[in-house]
């Protein structure tokens, strides 16, 4: 099983300078440094190179944080934390990861894949840095769509045979769509669709799929669009 999950743009702030080799833990990524390389390069080249607007926009920051640019900046030798430790955004604080016993931690490693706004896909368990990148932005005509077609033929290949689950948030299945059959969740209240807490309630699914038990919502109706089965739950 492959569980796809969304990125945050709430991050612990985790920086500590000059702690490995330039860009090394990029290797240990999922495919590697080559699909991404040049791609976090550019965005470093941008940050350098930008007028505090261009900065204040690519950063999603009103008032721009010397502390958070210092740490986006130097990210290439920064220390590193297991992905799905470093965000801290709605989903994440539902799935509250920090109250998981090892075996449920373990299968989030194993399962979960993230779709960074500047690293691509990565494994739950993959390390990288503290980075600020907001979502939709673009720095010299890079975008998340340009990143992900990079992505399109080792994920096709390294996914075709896995039952998969995709909790992602609209912005990143338009940016990577799966091509096969898959699984999808919606959530309803009160007969309507929910949209942006929905965030809230794919981070409980993902809880309680760790923690091996059963769905945590009323499964209101399961409908089939072309290859795509969507499961759609009830929630309080």
């Amino acid at each position: 099983m492959k569980i796809l999950f969304s990125p945050s743009e709430e991050k612990n702030f985790i920086y500590k300078e000059n702690c490995n080799e330039p860009f090394s833990f990029l290797q240990d990524l999922l495919f590697g440094a080559n699909v991404r390389e040049d791609f976090v390069k550019n965005y470093l080249k941008y940050l350098k190179d930008s007028t505090t607007n261009e900065l204040s926009k690519i950063l999603g920051m009103k008032n721009i944080s010397l502390d958070k640019l210092s740490a986006a900046s130097n990210l290439h030798t920064a220390n590193t934390i297991e992905s799905i430790l470093l965000y801290n955004g709605v989903a994440f604080k539902a799935l509250d990861i920090s109250s998981l016993p090892k075996d449920s931690l373990n299968f989030l490693f194993d399962n979960v894949l993230i779709f960074s706004n500047l690293f691509g896909c990565i494994r739950a368990n993959d390390k990288i840095p503290y980075y600020k990148l907001k979502q939709g932005e673009t720095f010299f005509k890079n975008s998340i769509f340009s990143l992900y077609d990079r992505f399109k033929e080792p994920l096709f290949e390294y996914l075709k045979d896995s039952d998969v689950l995709d909790l992602r948030a609209e912005f990143y299945i338009k940016a990577f769509a799966l091509p096969y059959p898959h699984t999808k969740a919606e959530f309803y209240k009160n007969n309507k669709k929910v949209s942006h807490q929905s965030k809230h309630y794919r981070g409980l699914l993902l809880r309680n799929l760790a923690l091996n038990k059963k769905e945590p919502f009323k499964i209101r109706d399961i409908k089939q669009n072309g290859f795509i089965k969507i499961i759609q739950y009830e929630v309080d």
